[in-house]
């Protein structure tokens, strides 16, 4: 009996890093289109700037800044850089996106970041690849990355 509840767990484990892989590639809908991101699904795990104010489960606060556009988004590649844990795979003038892989399970986080021009401001959209709820991971990823730039 005990040998296929062990069989029946390691089963399990298979399943769902097959279910992590398979579902961990990169999405199509990335990227700023007429001044917006992709509306975030209605799961908890995504959170951006340009959600509506009133979605609670959504909406951040966009980041401000006094700098050039240029240089705060050196600025901001330099620290996600230096923290080990972002890849970026898109970088232009105005527009960022990273990767963020947890360290336990694989789970990717797509992590996006739009300078409009002529506004001062660093909107930014964070969202898991994967599952239902995050934890808050993707909004206190956004917490620490506006405390780190608004220094």
């Amino acid at each position: 009996m005990m040998r296929w509840l062990v069989l029946l767990l390691i089963s399990l484990l298979v399943a769902a890093f097959v279910y992590i892989n398979i579902n961990n590639g990169t999405p199509e809908e990335l990227g700023v289109t007429n001044g917006q991101f992709n509306v975030c699904p209605e799961s908890p795990n995504c959170v951006s700037s340009l959600s509506d104010i009133s979605d609670e489960q959504h909406f951040v606060e966009a980041i401000s800044y006094q700098v050039s556009r240029p240089q705060m988004q050196l600025a901001l590649e330099k620290y996600l850089l230096s923290t080990s844990k972002y890849r970026i795979v898109k970088s232009e003038l105005g527009y960022l996106h990273t990767e963020v892989k947890s360290d336990l399970i694989g789970f990717i986080d797509d992590v996006e970041f739009y300078l409009p021009k002529n506004e001062n401001v660093i909107h930014i959209r964070s969202a898991s690849r994967v599952g239902f709820s995050d934890f808050d991971v993707n909004r206190n990823r956004v917490r620490q990355i506006s405390a780190a730039l608004v220094k």
